[in-house]
């Protein structure tokens, strides 16, 4: 998977062996201990790139982080596309990935980390909502003909601060895991005009399903993918 890194780095900037070493050791530490616990020194000591050098190629954590969150992004694209085939329904799809994010969060305070980091820092932060909004509109264009590729950027504006307030909040006994996925699945798809009946159908259905073990074997797989790539 660092391959993919590399090769969608150099399409827009070559990149040299210093700066593919302090990526590989960043994307290793933020998975390993979590973006936010990760330093420059730690970085430095993994790929044994100074500081000075290593901020020299990469004037902030931030921009490291983007790398990785590209990447995952793209993971996830792969998901939703597994996840449409499996349910033959792109709304379920939409549904499931959310869910799918917001138990993994939960569950894993690493993943934790690197969600709420992304969500909440400004370069990934835009990266994460332009790409929301592409998988949105090839998700739910076809049910909403009237809107434009504007009108989900828009609404994604809202969408992402939705996913942004489940995290920043972690579950209890009176607020469990399935209420917030149930609040901010009903929350997002009315976001989309998605009937009430709908909505509650769906979200459901979602329940059923074992979504953390989904969760924790889809970030287990990214993981392993990454780490199998960077002994290669």
């Amino acid at each position: 998977m660092l391959n993919n890194i590399v090769k969608r780095r150099m399409r827009l900037k070559p990149l040299t062996e210093t700066e593919i070493d302090i990526i590989r050791s960043a994307t290793k530490l933020f998975l390993q201990n979590g973006y936010t616990q990760t330093t420059f020194k730690m970085i430095e000591a993994d790929s044994g790139v100074k500081v000075g050098a290593i901020t020299y190629h990469f004037h902030s954590k931030e921009e490291m982080l983007q790398i990785l969150i590209e990447e995952l992004m793209d993971y996830h694209a792969g998901l939703i596309d597994d996840m449409h085939d499996d349910m033959q329904s792109a709304l379920m799809a939409y549904a499931m990935e959310i869910a799918v994010q917001v138990a993994l969060c939960e569950n894993n305070r690493n993943a934790w980390d690197l969600y709420y980091s992304g969500y909440s820092l400004p370069l990934t932060y835009e990266h994460i909502k332009g790409w929301a909004a592409e998988k949105n509109y090839s998700l739910l264009g076809s049910r909403l003909p009237d809107w434009t590729e504007s009108d989900f950027r828009d609404k994604e504006v809202i969408a992402s601060g939705i996913e942004l307030a489940a995290l920043k909040t972690f579950c209890d006994r009176g607020f469990t895991l399935d209420k917030k996925i149930s609040l901010c699945l009903d929350s997002m798809m009315m976001l989309y005009e998605i009937p009430k009946a709908e909505r509650q159908e769906v979200i459901q259905k979602i329940l059923l399903r074992d979504y953390k073990k989904i969760a924790k074997d889809m970030f287990d797989k990214f993981v392993k993918r990454l780490d199998n790539d960077i002994v290669n």
